[in-house]
């Protein structure tokens, strides 16, 4: 791990829960530096999250803070004032603060002045008016009906969870085969629903709330929102957990992403 990764890795982990008071946000915020601890390319996942709507303050944080720690042999621990740049950016990224943090804005630093600052701001106003984004700058698929699509077949289980993490992946980059992809979790999600398809009542009552919710965000225009991104980011770790583990060390596992699904709405009401 390097010096400025481990440095990250440090301020980001002890981070105190009052500063983050939803648990949901705590949550992703965790998951994100975990993510950033475990990576094997620090820099590409930073640009990763810089790619994300509406994350790029937030990302430019840790990148700015990066650098200087990279510069600065000296610099071992990190201070109150860095913490609270990432916090504040991250709570204003996922809609927790209205108001941008004072001074959050610093420039790319050079090992990131590849990235385009123009390029990846999202086109949306501020989730925090809870306002549909304008039809410019909207992506939708396209509403034709699904194809039909044959009973699960048996095994197909960590084959849907691969589906989700792509899936996830492709919605926070906003890459050319989202729509594709999009499809392809509701075609899977009727396929383990339809009858005969013998799939565990756990995952079936899961791909029902999953495929609600994804009508709900096509139909509008949520595509791009960052609650989506927390919410499948949030439900995409169970199924992950669920594949993997023996068909009876399964239970209750699902549970956690099918509550969060079973409840969305009250995250845009």
């Amino acid at each position: 791990m390097r010096r400025s990764q481990h440095y990250i890795h440090s301020l980001m982990d002890n981070v105190a829960e009052g500063q983050i008071a939803s648990d949901a946000y705590r949550l992703t915020f965790g998951k994100i530096a975990r993510r950033l601890a475990e990576a094997e390319d620090f820099d590409g996942e930073l640009r990763k999250l810089y790619k994300v709507a509406g994350f790029s303050d937030f990302a430019l944080s840790l990148m700015w803070i990066a650098e200087e720690v990279e510069n600065d042999p000296a610099k071992t621990e990190y201070t109150m004032d860095e913490q609270q740049l990432v916090v504040s950016n991250f709570r204003y990224a996922v809609g927790d603060l209205e108001i941008p943090p004072v001074g959050s804005e610093p420039e790319v630093p050079e090992t990131f002045a590849g990235e385009s600052r123009e390029r990846e701001t999202p086109e949306m106003p501020s989730v925090l008016e809870m306002e549909t984004p304008p039809a410019s700058s909207q992506t939708e698929p396209e509403s034709a009906p699904s194809p039909e699509v044959p009973p699960a077949r048996p095994g197909s289980e960590a084959d849907f969870a691969g589906l989700m993490e792509k899936f996830v992946e492709a919605m926070q980059s906003g890459s050319d085969d989202r729509d594709e992809l999009f499809q392809a979790v509701i075609a899977q999600s009727k396929a383990f629903l339809a009858d005969g398809s013998e799939a565990p009542d756990d995952l079936r009552e899961f791909c029902g709330f999953l495929l609600e919710f994804l009508q709900y965000i096509m139909e509008n225009g949520f595509m791009d929102d960052v609650r989506v991104m927390n919410i499948l980011s949030n439900v995409s770790s169970p199924v992950s957990s669920w594949a993997q583990a023996s068909p009876e060390a399964r239970e209750g596992i699902l549970a956690e992403g099918t509550e969060i699904l079973r409840t969305f709405k009250s995250l845009f009401e």
